[in-house]
């Protein structure tokens, strides 16, 4: 049996020159599709204008606490105060409305193609990841091949053509380690990704399921308000559905700004490892021209 098994078994040196070869055609071909991948993936990852529309959110949020409702009950010079503050906040919450249009529209043209770049990136990972198992497999015949030839060798020649041909696997196990590292970044580039689909979806939903009918609705219950308050005083029962809009309108928008910070966070993620991949690609493509 055990002869059996012997001849069965390819030599080292016919498994070395098949894991040679195998590692040239990833340094060719797969090494390269997969980093492309990964540069498009960075080209693409221009984020939301995230500063333009927290901006907007903190300056809604800010107008609306400004806004005092008192002022309008008061009548004369206080009412055009009230008046003005109620432009202001009309203002703001048109410019969160007309950011947040951008922002939205811009996300779904975005969407579709970075989910494509990221089927891009597992296909190529998952070739390259079934290249170096077959590479490790050839290795560890090959290893077994060797231990054999060991046993039966004499000191010689025939002994140090079995020790470079060690050499040779150990050298090509090194860089089948770094494809694999390689590809486990690219794994979590993938994850960091749909981790940041994620948030955007959370944040688009937000302010279109709520932070804009929470403006539409203040605005609703405001502009009857700033139209009465340039010929008269405000009674106070007319405020109440206002101050009740204006409460709820910066409930929504203190969320949608925590909402960003988590996307912020998660933008940080993936171009932290985007960068990792980078380095391991680098260092991966250096391997292959040293060898």
């Amino acid at each position: 049996m055990a002869t059996s098994v012997r001849m069965q078994r390819r030599p080292a040196a016919a498994l070395a020159a098949d894991v040679h070869e195998l590692l040239e055609s990833m340094a060719r071909k797969r090494v390269p599709r997969l980093d492309a991948v990964r540069q498009r993936l960075q080209e693409a990852r221009a984020g939301m204008e995230l500063a333009a529309l927290e901006d907007a959110l903190h300056a809604t949020h800010a107008t609306t606490t400004t806004l005092d409702f008192l002022a309008g009950r008061s009548g004369g010079e206080r009412s055009g105060e009230f008046l003005r503050q109620g432009q202001a906040l009309a203002a703001a919450v048109a410019h969160l409305t007309r950011l947040t249009g951008e922002v939205v529209q811009r996300e779904g043209v975005r969407s579709p193609v970075a989910r494509l770049q990221w089927i891009d990136l597992v296909v190529e990972s998952r070739s390259l990841r079934k290249r170096i198992r077959q590479g490790a497999q050839w290795l560890a015949e090959m290893g077994q091949d060797l231990a054999e030839r060991r046993r039966q060798a004499q000191p010689g020649v025939a002994q140090r053509a079995i020790d470079e041909l060690a050499r040779r696997g150990a050298s090509m196990h090194e860089r089948l380690q770094a494809a694999h590292r390689l590809c486990s970044e690219a794994r979590s580039v993938h994850m960091a990704s749909e981790q940041l689909a994620g948030e955007r979806a959370v944040l688009c939903a937000t302010l279109l399921d709520r932070v804009l009918p929470a403006c539409g609705r203040l605005d609703g219950e405001l502009q009857p308000l700033l139209h009465a308050a340039g010929y008269r005083a405000l009674v106070p029962t007319e405020l109440i559905a206002a101050i009740d809009a204006r409460h709820a309108l910066q409930v929504e928008l203190t969320q949608a700004a925590a909402q960003i910070i988590r996307l912020q966070a998660a933008e940080q993620e993936l171009a932290t490892r985007l960068a990792q991949m980078t380095d391991k690609a680098r260092r991966l493509m250096d391997a292959f021209k040293e060898a």
